[in-house]
């Protein structure tokens, strides 16, 4: 039997820095949030959104999940996710990286077969990327407990957890650029997005 996978795109967040709600950014007449969903599309079984009201996008074909534990940041959102799906793995990716790797991601899911990991990750030089993660539903209990204690840091919630690290030389055999870890957060971002979507 064919293993399910679900992808959760996280759409909460105040958003300050840009100065409205990154999530609801249009390209033509789609959010974005959208266009990276039709794109996870292609490698996972489902693809849903979690935000802070489920009315958010309005009539969209996606389920949007409404926070159990609203104003918890990306921790309570990924309670959220694992919560809700059905898969043994899911993947969670930020609303405000368009730059989807399929490739990079299937790359990743591998790992997850050998079902002996809670969390496979990417490097991103010296840092790591939570968001551009698979997380394990045995994780649930983690959260429930980092949240209820007020640690919202996800590095010290799955701290202590058995965790795959993916290599930066593994990153950028599938991008060069490394444009898949890129992320708006201020207006001036968008021109790179914007031109992104044009010349494509």
């Amino acid at each position: 039997m064919k293993e399910k996978y679900t992808a959760v795109i996280l759409c909460g967040g105040k958003s300050s820095r840009m100065g409205f709600d990154k999530s609801k950014i249009k390209i033509g007449d789609k959010f974005l949030v959208e266009i990276t969903a039709e794109k996870l599309e292609n490698i996972f079984d489902e693809v849903v959104f979690v935000a802070e009201n489920k009315y958010k996008f309005g009539n969209i074909k996606y389920t949007v999940l409404e926070d159990l534990k609203k104003e918890y940041g990306p921790a309570g959102g990924i309670f959220t996710g694992l919560n809700y799906s059905s898969s043994p793995y899911t993947f969670f990716i930020a609303c405000d990286m368009p730059f989807v790797n399929l490739e990079y991601i299937k790359y990743m899911m591998n790992f997850t077969k050998e079902k002996k990991f809670h969390v496979i990750m990417a490097h991103n030089g010296k840092d790591i990327e939570p968001l551009y993660s698979f997380y394990s539903k045995d994780l649930v209990p983690y959260f429930k407990r980092g949240i209820d204690s007020g640690r919202l840091s996800i590095r010290k919630i799955i701290e202590g957890t058995n965790i795959k690290y993916i290599p930066e030389t593994i990153k950028e055999k599938y991008d060069n650029s490394l444009s898949m870890f890129t992320n708006f957060n201020y207006k001036s971002d968008l021109d790179n997005i914007y031109g992104k979507y044009t010349q494509d």
